[in-house]
């Protein structure tokens, strides 16, 4: 079932070089902290535990 974009959903957009290094309750989290800062510390711990591949991150809040 696909409902609307709601009000207070987050949309995460990222590559597959995020996803490869931080798992999925990782990226979850980060964005539920502080959704400003999330795209910026998600690419960091990519890095941290290898960066190989190019990060891409984009973060939507619908208000």
């Amino acid at each position: 079932m696909v409902k609307g974009f709601l009000k207070d959903d987050i949309l995460i957009m990222n590559s597959d070089g995020l996803t490869n290094l931080v798992s999925v309750e990782e990226i979850f989290n980060e964005a539920k902290k502080d959704i400003e800062q999330a795209p910026k510390e998600l690419v960091k711990k990519a890095n941290d535990n290898g960066g190989y591949d190019n990060i891409t991150v984009i973060i939507i809040k619908n208000i």
